[in-house]
């Protein structure tokens, strides 16, 4: 969950870097190839990449040419031309990431925080803590607890990361002290930028398009503009010319007077020890500053600063490294004194099924996230998962079965799967069971145990059903949606769920009657219904990720279905010959197919994969020919021309 956050620093800083070096000196080929990267992260980066270029570009040119659109305008143009070039040069990418996005309850906008957010009050204020995060953060951002210990608001990613260096919050204030009218209508409206979304939550939420209520990738950009402006005050103090000793006096009184204010909870939430240290680098930072001005040693003070600051980061990187949980794959019995890794090697070592998933009763971790991702982390199959972009269909089916419930945008990508319901991990291939506590499962008749571990107990699942279950009765979407919750998942056991009559129709099923559904789990025990089931479910012969073979054996017309959800880009195969894939009980995988032994083959592509290759070639010949062309015309030993010169 961390590493995307050094992703969007890495390509941010390129993006500014690329920019510059495009306007001073006329290479946009970095340019390019920034935001290619910057669309890697995911397809939204996108978004915040062209809001990043909107804003910047125009102020730093207005900034050089004043009010000339007839200048300005080209040149943005130019730059606009190279970043869709570089959006291009990334597809390969981009685009199949754009169809995981798609595909999910926020692309797809079956639940959005749209409408929440964007009705909130346009002058409405946050939460005290919030401002007490927002004015302490850019000290440290540890300065209010590491990780899971952070005592801020929200929580430590989504809040405030503001902290930039200590000195960028004294020379700040130097930054916006004198200068042309221009210069400070800029500086007016980069302090807006920085200002009123934090004040005022609402103009936040439309940086995110009303997606979320957090920080993140609007952090960087603060931090980015901080940067930028204390480093203009930093070059000019290296370059001889003096600071407002008076001002640096005033800003360095008043962050170290904001580190001891008599307010309890300021004071509660404050880790002592790095107030205690970010107190004396305030004020070497400010003697440093002084000492050189006074004794027109600007150059010699700057290397001791840059010394300084270099200490500063590492000591507080080490605080936040060393002060957060880790969670290491094939660590977890190491670090959090879990047995998953043993029970794991254990059933691998007896088990030749080649798919099956494992319900884990027993968190990994302090906190949630760690416990619905341990499937990804361990290496086995689940069926919770913390994920941004969780797969709509999957969302779908288990807000039809009442697993989740409807409308919680919280859900639909923190979701805890099939993990409180039997009957429905039955039918999602549940074979094993791993829980802190035997009295769980030692009185269900279906669960045997199998071993103990220092605080976990394992238990097999006997009426484990296969994957790919075969039915050639059905019940509508609609009839199937009336049912009461605890009717839902015996019913998932005796016939599929088609979207309408139809399509019922159309592949040569039986509706079955809604009365008869409800009676037959009453005559037949649940020992006979898995009986069926297996008799003629997909008898796996090959399984991976993307592709899976099997055989099975049909009386009649059925419907093969598939416990994993449904999406555009699998193909289905019987004998070779190709089917149309279903959607099939509110959001999983089916396929028809015909009475008769049959193999059966199934392959995923991502649908936006080929168009991905077509943009990508595309972009790559534009580039080829651009560089060509400029070659061919540049006289030997001429750089490249600035796109922006001095007027």
């Amino acid at each position: 969950c961390w590493y995307p956050f050094a992703d969007e620093v890495v390509c941010f800083t390129a993006i500014l870097l690329a920019t510059e070096r495009a306007l001073q000196r006329g290479r946009w080929l970095m340019l390019a190839l920034a935001v290619a990267l910057v669309g890697m992260i995911t397809p939204f980066h996108l978004y915040l990449c062209a809001l990043f270029l909107l804003s910047y570009v125009p102020i730093r040119l207005f900034g050089q040419y004043g009010w000339q659109p007839r200048i300005v305008l080209p040149l943005c143009l130019r730059l606009a031309a190279v970043a869709a070039l570089g959006v291009g040069l990334g597809a390969i990418v981009t685009l199949p990431y754009l169809h995981a996005v798609l595909n999910s309850p926020r692309g797809s906008g079956t639940t959005s925080a749209v409408a929440a957010l964007s009705s909130s009050p346009l002058f409405g204020f946050e939460s005290p803590l919030h401002y007490i995060t927002a004015t302490l953060r850019p000290f440290a951002n540890d300065i209010l607890g590491t990780g899971t210990d952070f005592h801020g608001w929200r929580n430590y990613l989504e809040a405030p990361l503001t902290y930039c260096g200590l000195l960028c919050l004294l020379l700040l204030p130097q930054a916006l002290m004198g200068g042309t009218r221009r210069r400070r209508l800029i500086l007016f409206l980069v302090l807006a930028g920085l200002l009123v979304p934090t004040v005022l939550p609402w103009f936040r939420y439309l940086f995110w398009l009303f997606q979320g209520n957090y920080y993140r990738t609007y952090s960087l950009f603060c931090v980015l503009c901080v940067i930028t402006l204390s480093m203009v005050a930093f070059s000019r103090y290296i370059e001889g010319r003096t600071l407002r000793l008076w001002l640096l006096l005033a800003t360095t009184m008043t962050l170290v007077g904001a580190l001891y204010l008599p307010f309890e909870p300021w004071q509660t939430l404050i880790n002592p020890n790095l107030r205690y240290l970010v107190t004396p680098l305030l004020i070497l930072y400010g003697l440093l500053l002084t000492a050189g001005q006074l004794f027109k040693k600007q150059e010699l003070a700057a290397w001791l600063i840059l010394g300084l600051s270099a200490i500063e980061l590492v000591q507080f990187d080490r605080i936040t490294v060393s002060n957060r949980q880790t969670f290491k794959k094939g660590e977890g019995r190491v670090v959090n004194k879990d047995e998953t890794v043993d029970a794991l090697r254990d059933i691998m070592t007896v088990d030749n099924e080649r798919f099956f998933r494992i319900r884990k009763l027993q968190p990994s971790g302090s906190v949630l996230m760690f416990t619905v991702n341990d499937a990804m982390v361990f290496g086995y199959y689940g069926t919770s998962s913390y994920r941004s972009f969780n797969n709509v269909n999957y969302t779908n089916f288990l807000t039809a079965v009442n697993a989740i419930p409807s409308n919680s945008e919280m859900a639909t990508h923190w979701t805890l799967g099939l993990l409180n319901d039997p009957v429905l991990s039955l039918f999602a291939c549940e074979k094993y069971a791993l829980v802190d506590n035997p009295l769980l499962l030692e009185g269900a008749v279906q669960y045997e145990f199998v071993k103990r571990y220092e605080k976990g107990y394992l238990f097999r699942n006997t009426r484990f059903l296969p994957f790919g279950l075969t039915f050639d009765h059905y019940l509508t979407e609609d009839a199937f949606l009336k049912l009461p919750a605890d009717e839902k998942p015996a019913l998932l056991l005796h016939a599929v769920v088609l979207s309408n009559e139809r399509e019922g129709g159309k592949q040569g099923l039986t509706q079955t009657k809604l009365s008869d559904l409800k009676l037959e789990p009453k005559i037949l025990s649940l020992d006979d219904v898995v009986a069926t089931r297996r008799k003629t479910a997909l008898e796996l012969t090959s399984f991976n990720q993307t592709r899976f073979e099997g055989r099975l054996f049909l009386d009649q017309r059925s419907i093969l279905v598939l416990q994993t959800p449904f999406d555009r880009g699998w193909h289905a195969f019987q004998d070779g010959q190709a089917m149309p894939v279903l959607k099939v009980d509110v959001g999983l995988l089916g396929v028809g197919l015909d009475a008769g032994e049959h193999k059966v083959e199934l392959r995923y592509r991502n649908p936006f994969l080929a168009p991905a290759l077509v943009v990508n070639l595309a972009s790559f010949l534009i580039l080829g020919a651009a560089l060509l062309a400029m070659a061919a015309t540049r006289p030997a030993g001429v750089n490249a021309r600035p796109l922006a010169v001095s007027p």
